[in-house]
């Protein structure tokens, strides 16, 4: 790909958005923007499917066994000694990268390597502080824009809040659907960040329609409000930038994070269940404790006897109750116990992985709104509610579109692709050097003008099941769908069946 030096990149993050909403009635601007250059058909998310995994996944180029945010919220003695560690909380967050050194991510992020390269690098998140910490987590050190509109007055540089206020007004109330939030975070982009910073690489994280499904439900009238009306702000980015995307200056990548699912029933309230059936569990580690359990229409559990002979056994005995319970779907474990599936398949393998990793079980039925897809769930959502963290194919595809003089135009790819490609992908857009090793994504290379087509790539597509022999053996088998590209692994799917 040739290089234009006067390159800049923007990527603009849609967090939630379904793959399905994207349709020219809906998001005639999306939808344009889409069919005028790359649509990826068959993009995926990181497991647990979950924003702040998600986040890293993006900013780091690698699946959670490398980055290290193993999930939203998760049990680390080393980074948060008392209690579970929830990473959308800026302020126990922050305190986790200084008693980690600033060494909570295991690999450099996208601003780590664009200002050593003596690039600018900007982020501004519209969604949880934590989030908007994640994504530019060492902006004080490298002189990186960074603002998380829930918690302004950790912005960097200090004073840049006050000064997009004087432009643009104050922050609005955040009220759903948050139309008004997300034209204010577009405002701050386009009237400040764009004009006085001009970075080489923008990351705007939009926190619609997220926000909507989870409490209104995918597809509900707030949801699709929240759906034009971002894709109107996408307009009206497009606008501001179309003599810089016609002249080549300007490279777009508008995406998503993640799918969601819908929430059915009640929550299953699995603590309850654990400790009625003899275990000790509870949502924060204590003494009295053996299970620290972290649930969602996913559950992460940990045993805090992990390093001591105890906690091998406690994991075996909790994975064969875990296998007679109707709500339970796949499983994941370190050895691959029977009824279970390595975490290493999943790229969750790291040293603060849960040692059980449980997706609950999901179909494939409408939810009220005529939107397929519903999930068993021990979530804080709404029943009817969107969520997501599981191994649903509603939550783990998700959007991926690009534009701009350096793509192809007018190009439906079926090429699998995914969140760990974007950082690779972007080092490659400024002429940077991309590292063989360093990633577990690819550079989307097919995307590009005079790029290789389907017929001149190879990948695998094979499913992985859960061995189900051995001295305790598991009611059910767990099934992942998995595709291999090259060194790159993308997750399509996980269920189970009877045995």
């Amino acid at each position: 790909m040739p290089h234009n030096p006067n390159v800049r990149v923007l990527i603009v993050v849609l967090d939630a958005l379904r793959p399905e909403f994207v349709t020219p009635d809906l998001m005639p601007n999306l939808h344009g923007f889409a069919t005028q250059g790359v649509r990826y058909t068959n993009s995926h998310s990181t497991f647990f499917t979950e924003t702040r995994v998600n986040q890293s996944s993006v900013v780091t180029g690698c699946m959670p066994h490398r980055h290290g945010i193993t999930a939203n919220k998760f049990f680390s003695p080393e980074a948060s000694p008392h209690h579970v560690l929830n990473t959308g909380d800026d302020i126990q967050l922050e305190a986790a990268f200084q008693r980690m050194n600033g060494e909570l991510l295991d690999i450099p992020t996208l601003g780590q390597r664009l200002t050593s390269n003596g690039k600018r690098f900007a982020t501004l998140s519209a969604g949880t502080p934590g989030g908007g910490r994640l994504i530019n987590h060492s902006a004080e050190i490298d002189g990186s824009f960074r603002l998380a509109m829930h918690r302004p007055e950790a912005a960097c540089p200090s004073d840049s809040i006050a000064l997009i206020i004087n432009k643009i007004g104050p922050i609005p109330d955040h009220v759903l659907p948050a139309t008004k939030w997300i034209s204010w975070a577009v405002d701050a982009y386009l009237e400040h960040i764009e004009p006085e910073i001009s970075p080489d690489v923008m990351l705007l994280w939009l926190s619609e329609p997220d926000e909507s499904f989870h409490k209104h439900g995918i597809g509900s009238d707030s949801s699709l409000t929240a759906i034009k009306h971002i894709d109107a702000e996408f307009g009206r980015i497009l606008a501001r930038h179309h003599d810089a995307i016609t002249t080549g200056t300007m490279q777009v990548i508008a995406m998503s994070d993640h799918g969601q699912i819908t929430l059915d029933g009640e929550p299953l309230d699995i603590v309850q269940h654990m400790r009625t059936a003899g275990f000790r569990a509870s949502h924060q580690p204590a003494d009295d404790v053996d299970y620290v359990v972290v649930p969602g229409n996913a559950a992460a559990i940990w045993t805090q006897n992990r390093t001591e002979s105890q906690g091998p056994e406690l994991t075996e005995k909790l994975v064969g109750w875990l296998g007679k319970q109707s709500w339970c779907g796949p499983l994941f474990t370190n050895t691959g116990l029977p009824g279970t599936v390595p975490l290493e398949e999943v790229r969750l393998s790291h040293r603060r992985a849960p040692d059980i990793a449980l997706v609950f079980r999901h179909d494939d039925l409408p939810n009220a709104h005529g939107r397929k897809g519903r999930t068993l769930h021990d979530a804080p959502y709404p029943t009817g509610g969107g969520c997501h963290g599981g191994l649903s194919r509603y939550e783990l595809h998700n959007v991926l579109t690009l534009g701009g003089q350096a793509f192809k135009a007018g190009t439906t790819i079926d090429i699998p692709a995914g969140n760990v490609d974007i950082t690779p992908t972007v080092l490659a857009l400024l002429g940077l050097e991309v590292p063989d090793g360093d990633f577990d994504g690819r550079v989307l290379n097919e995307a590009f003008c005079n790029g290789p087509t389907a017929a001149d790539l190879s990948w695998t597509d094979h499913i992985i099941t859960s061995n189900n022999t051995g001295s305790q053996i598991n009611a059910r088998s767990t099934h992942l769908s998995v595709t291999d590209f090259g060194h790159t692994r993308y997750i399509n799917r996980g269920w189970v069946s009877d045995i």
